[in-house]
């Protein structure tokens, strides 16, 4: 059927009915919703193996960008060659096969990827690109596509071109809304890739309409995917038989493994958390040298953890320390929920437990506390914003007086990042101890205002003191005090990290490219 008069020449290769038009309509918008919904989901795909820095989220922008690119310009092109919708449905047909693809091997393959790359930026982009492109260039191309079926006039091709990419655009709006609010919240990684997959597997077999027996390959292939699909989700992501518990949240992938009577709590590929069933005692090194605190002054009566883990540092003092109030603070709803179930985590009369971002809560907190202990700087993925010194001013606007501020470097002092957050704390605080860990790379450091500096061996004689008392603690305190660190750093090399200049991620990579300690520390130094 052609449209008489030299500016209306343009074919309509489909029925003008109102059944046939809610198709269409539905796949313009469905296709942008799935295709947002997967630009969201990627980040949870890749944090487990490459972190959730500004490199991620750089690569997946740029990749779903270039997609966007590459799927308008093939989908115009092919749209002049073959203005059908059935041609558009065996488009989108593939783009849901790329889809069961990343359902059924994306994790295996970006953790393939990882391992190859080293978890470096040029990986995360090549990792984005593998991973997402195929099925958002498919996608991409339904924009272009739906333009020329539905252009019936040149004069109105504007108004044509106008609606339907608002349509579109409205189904992007929607299906990053779906994803963020009320799947990634909910459901596990596979459940939503199923989700998506059938999604648009249905909407292509959905466009295809009465045209299914000239394109039986597109509707069986459509009908595989979607029952593929459906067995994919069940499918274990975590092969291994001592996982007992996987949720993907919208902050990172948590699992809870098993192994010789020990719980351990894993974020994002990164232990947080270790207990021992039989009694509840933290299995990780570093958390047994948190005591140190009670070597700079009297006992503590009330402690704020940032960051929550197994809610182990709290509980470890609180057997030991009656009348210890600890208040605890966590960006993810999840983690108390889990460290509840798995981890033995019993919170007491003289415990709550916040979800909240650590800076703001403080921002809006009305009180001190004693000690201050953040437990954030670990993995690939550091919240920049509670590194810097204007954070390190917040707490000590809530520290009492004589209070200590506590942080856990994971990595010790051997990494760039890691010296320069000791350098923006030595910023802020006039006392600063870095104790090394026994059996663990970790240093923890603690610091507070006030004259001077106590010496190793005033700190050694406290421990033995103390350990007198009978608290029971493994090491004892004598012993956390002789791993107490002299560190010298040169403040011209490494930067002081603030609101306006914190560039951990990129502090991060090049200590986890180098693979080895860049930085020697002295015999002496304060």
């Amino acid at each position: 059927m052609y449209l008489a008069g030299r500016r209306r020449a343009i074919v309509l290769p489909y029925s003008t009915g109102m059944l046939a038009r809610l198709r269409f309509y539905w796949l313009v918008a469905a296709c942008g919703g799935v295709l947002m919904a997967l630009e969201i989901l990627s980040s949870r795909i890749l944090a487990p193996y490459f972190g959730n820095s500004v490199y991620v989220w750089g690569s997946i922008i740029s990749v779903f960008l270039a997609a966007l690119s590459v799927g308008y310009l093939w989908g115009g092109r092919l749209a002049d060659r073959q203005p059908s919708l059935a041609a558009l449905a065996r488009l989108v047909v593939l783009g849901a096969a790329c889809e069961e693809a990343l359902l059924l091997a994306g994790q295996r393959l970006a953790a393939w990827l990882a391992d190859l790359t080293g978890g470096s930026p040029a990986g995360t982009l090549l990792a984005a690109a593998v991973l997402f492109g195929p099925a958002s260039v498919l996608l991409a191309t339904v924009s272009p596509y739906a333009v020329r079926l539905a252009a019936r006039d040149l004069g109105q091709l504007g108004n044509t071109a106008g609606r339907l990419y608002a349509l579109s655009t409205a189904g992007s709006l929607a299906g990053t809304l779906a994803c963020t609010f009320a799947l990634i919240p909910f459901f596990d990684l596979r459940q939503i890739l199923a989700v998506l997959t059938v999604a648009t597997a249905l909407t292509a077999l959905l466009a295809l309409g009465g045209s299914w027996r000239g394109e039986l390959p597109s509707a069986l292939l459509g009908c595989l995917i979607c029952a593929a699909a459906l067995f994919g989700a069940r499918l274990p992501g975590h092969p291994g038989s001592d996982l007992i518990y996987e949720r993907t949240t919208p902050y990172q992938t948590l699992l809870v493994r098993e192994r010789h009577g020990v719980r351990y709590l894993e974020s994002d590929r990164v232990t947080q958390a270790a207990v021992r069933l039989a009694d509840g005692e933290p299995e990780l090194p570093y958390v047994r040298a948190v005591p140190a605190v009670l070597l700079l002054g009297p006992p503590i009566r009330s402690m704020l953890a940032l960051g929550l883990g197994g809610g182990s540092v709290g509980s470890y003092l609180q057997r030991r320390l009656p009348g210890l109030a600890v208040d605890y603070v966590d960006i993810d709803p999840a983690v108390p929920e889990v460290a509840r179930r798995y981890l033995r985590f019993r919170p007491g009369p003289l415990t709550t437990v916040t979800v909240a971002d650590g800076r703001r809560f403080l921002s809006r907190a009305g009180r001190r506390w004693d000690f201050i202990y953040c437990d954030t700087y670990i993995g690939l993925s550091v919240p920049f914003h509670l590194t810097t010194v204007e954070f390190m001013d917040e707490v000590k606007r809530h520290l009492t007086e004589g209070g200590v501020f506590g942080l856990n470097l994971a990595a010790g002092l051997s990494d760039p990042f890691s010296l320069a957050m000791y350098r923006t704390v030595r910023e802020r605080f006039a006392a600063v101890y870095p104790f090394r860990v026994w059996g663990a790379a970790n240093i923890l450091v603690l610091a507070r205002d006030g004259p001077g500096s106590l010496p190793p061996a005033r700190l050694v004689a406290r421990g033995r003191e103390l350990d007198r008392q009978g608290w029971r603690f493994d090491p004892p305190l004598a012993t956390i005090a002789s791993g107490r660190m002299a560190v010298d750093i040169p403040t011209g090399t490494v930067p002081l990290l603030s609101d306006q200049f914190a560039p951990v991620d990129r502090l991060i990579r090049l200590g986890a490219a180098a693979g080895r300690p860049t930085w020697r520390l002295p015999a002496g130094g304060r």
